[in-house]
Formats: C-alpha cells, sequence, structure tokens
C-alpha cells in the first residue's frame, strides 16, 4: 500500500515538473561561394565534389578551397541544367558500366534537342543521348539498387505529367512512364532499406509540397507531404539520402543555393552544408531521405513500416536547386592487432587458466566427505 502510494505521488510530481522540449537542429552553414551554381554532386573517387554553376563544372575539395575549373563542358547558363554522377555501376546484359566519377549533366539549351551530356572523369565532355520530346527535364539521378536495372534515369515534364526514361551504359533509352506526377528538382533512388519503398525513384513537387515516389513498372504515387512551403519558387527541391556506413563513420551534406533575384528567397551563389559536428545533433539515421524546399527549410523523412519526419534545420534565404549530397566521414581507425609475443603471452594466459581450472576441479573433487552407505541389513 505505501509503495503504490509512493508511486502515485511520483507521477503526480513528474507531472508538475518543468518540462523541456527537444533542442532545436541546426541550421545549415555556407562554405563556398560560387556564381550560379545549380547543383552539386559526388564524391569522385579522388575525394572531389563536382558542382554545375554558370553553365560550366566546377571541383570542389573537401577543404572548401576555391573550385577549380573543370573539363570542356559548356552550357546555356540560365536553365537549371542539372547532373548526377556514376557511382560504378555495371548495367546487367549491356556488356558495358557507368564508370565511377563520370558525371552526366541535363542539357536543356536553346537551338538543340535536349539530351544527356557524358562528363568523362578526365574532364572530357561527349554528347550522350537525347531524350524524346518533353516540354523540359526536369530531373537525374543513377539507380544504385538494381530495381531500375542500374541505369540512368532522367525526368522531363509533359503536360501536368513526367515521363522517366531509363538510359543503359550504351545510350539505350527506355521510356518508363509517361503519366507520373509532376516532379523537378534533385531526385535520388531510394535504398533497399527505406521501408516498402526501397529502390524506388523518390522526386518531390514544388507546387504541391508532396514528396513522389515512382517504382521501376511505372506506377507512382504520393510517398509523404512534410509540411514544408509549397508553391514556385517555395516549395521542395532537393532530395538525397544518409548512406550505409552513416552511424558509424559520420558524414557532411551538401546542397547548392543559386542566386535568384526577384524570388521569394534571392540565394546566395554558395554552396551550403551540413557537418558531421551538427549533424550529431539531428535525429536522423542511415537511409533517411533529408529534403529541402527551395527556401532552405528541411526535413528528415524516415520511412520503415510507416513514414515519419524529423526537423533538419535550415538554411536562411537560401535558394536552394539540385540535389542533397551526403558524404560519408573517414572510416574509425582498425582495431590494434596484438603482435606475436602479445599473441603468445595471450595463449600461455589462457592455457595457465584451463589448467589451474582442471586442477582446481581435481582437488575439490579429492576433498569431498565421503558419507558412508547404511548397511544393507
Amino acid at each position: 500500500m505505501i509503495a503504490a502510494l509512493l508511486l502515485v505521488i511520483g507521477l503526480f510530481a513528474a507531472q508538475a515538473g518543468p518540462t523541456t522540449t527537444a533542442p532545436a537542429p541546426p541550421n545549415w552553414e555556407h562554405w563556398v561561394s560560387l556564381p550560379g551554381v545549380v547543383d552539386v554532386v559526388g564524391p569522385r573517387p579522388d575525394g572531389a565534389l563536382v558542382a554545375a554553376a554558370a553553365g560550366k563544372l566546377f571541383l570542389v575539395q573537401p577543404d572548401g578551397g576555391k573550385p577549380a575549373p573543370f573539363g570542356n563542358y559548356s552550357t546555356d547558363p540560365g536553365p537549371e541544367s542539372y547532373i548526377a554522377m556514376a557511382p560504378g555501376l555495371d548495367v546487367p546484359g549491356a556488356g558495358c558500366r557507368f564508370d565511377a566519377g563520370e558525371v552526366y549533366a541535363l542539357e536543356l539549351g536553346a537551338g538543340t534537342p535536349q539530351g544527356v551530356v557524358r562528363v568523362a572523369v578526365d574532364g572530357q565532355a561527349t554528347r550522350f543521348v537525347n531524350t524524346p520530346p518533353v516540354d523540359l527535364l526536369t530531373g537525374i539521378a543513377f539507380d544504385g539498387t538494381g530495381r531500375f536495372a542500374n541505369q540512368l534515369l532522367v525526368a522531363g515534364r509533359k503536360g501536368t505529367k513526367t515521363a522517366i526514361f531509363s538510359i543503359d551504359c550504351r545510350g539505350r533509352l527506355k521510356t518508363l512512364t509517361e503519366n507520373a506526377p509532376l516532379i523537378e528538382g534533385g531526385m535520388e533512388v531510394a535504398p533497399q532499406l527505406f521501408g516498402e519503398h526501397g529502390g524506388d525513384l523518390i522526386g518531390v513537387d514544388e507546387n504541391s509540397g508532396d514528396v513522389i515516389f515512382i517504382r521501376f513498372d511505372g506506377t507512382s504515387g504520393v510517398l509523404i507531404n512534410p509540411g514544408l512551403a509549397s508553391g514556385p519558387d517555395i516549395g521542395v527541391e532537393s532530395v538525397g539520402f544518409t548512406p550505409p556506413g552513416f552511424i558509424g563513420r559520420g558524414g557532411t551534406a551538401y546542397v547548392a543555393d543559386r542566386r535568384s533575384p526577384g524570388s521569394p528567397t534571392e540565394g546566395s551563389d554558395t554552396i551550403w552544408r551540413m557537418p558531421a559536428s551538427s549533424f550529431s545533433q539531428v535525429r536522423i539515421d542511415e537511409n533517411d531521405l533529408v529534403v529541402v524546399s527551395e527556401t532552405g527549410h528541411s526535413v528528415v523523412v524516415r520511412c520503415r513500416m510507416t513514414c515519419r519526419t524529423f526537423p533538419f534545420g535550415d538554411a536562411p534565404n537560401a535558394h536552394i536547386e539540385g540535389h542533397v549530397t551526403v558524404v560519408l566521414g573517414p572510416p574509425p581507425p582498425p582495431i590494434p592487432r596484438a603482435g606475436t609475443m602479445g599473441v603468445v603471452v595471450l595463449a600461455v594466459v589462457t592455457a595457465v587458466l584451463i589448467a589451474g581450472g582442471f586442477i582446481l576441479f581435481f582437488v575439490h573433487n579429492r576433498r569431498k566427505v565421503r558419507i558412508p552407505e547404511p548397511d544393507a541389513g
């Protein structure tokens, strides 16, 4: 009775005590200035990021030094020519591969058919493929899960719908659907552990504020509405996933902010980042989706049995474009291995302990008091 009374008193005291709220997540931080930047992807095998800005490509080193012009790629600086980097993919049945570090860019320039430009690791740009006619190409991403056969995926707007094209490493194109919801901006294929939507193509629609999924068979729907602003130049724009190994190694997220005078937020021509030290303050896990609106507000979407959202911080007064790119931190140091002498010492100690155990067992049994059996008669 007394214990029950004390429990009730404790519960009342806990409810009456001061309540605490979770601390606000840290904001994104300005990292590297780059005029006209519309996208940032990577890393390459050498660790550098690649940014698309003002119709050119630039290498951006992890130490945040001044971006260096890269290759002979050139396009109209006006449109939002998003880019994607190949992670190194063999395409089943094609007899070729997308080499790690290659960059593929949407070609949206006036006076030329819309399509995709391939930029080799050494910077040489060549026309890769022309796409079927669409109003505008609006997204590009690689499938690294195999659900889309390790191909390059390109989105294009046709009226009020989106067409999705899959392209193999020989430039052979297939139309997967012409009936998906509108998407524009950064898009990514979800990792296999992203709930029931693992392996789906994930994109966003700034006008509705919806996050969209598109399956390999062309079917599609709304994954979630994360509650960010919606509408032209303010709605959801960029997505990216935290890769496997993120929990053990940490990582840094990057996103492009293009200066856009006359928009609700004008932007600053900057690559923003969320460093590993800030990531540790955010409720985030491997295989989570980071979603950022054009105005720089962001959330995390976690899909396991169901999909939930968590706050992720803001990039104040930004005008976000392109992908969210999450780069893993360095691997943890290896566990020191014992040298030859250490192995010998460990073996000797183990043998002594085992022998000692046997000796104690033998002595204990010899010293047991034996009670004589009673006479039968």
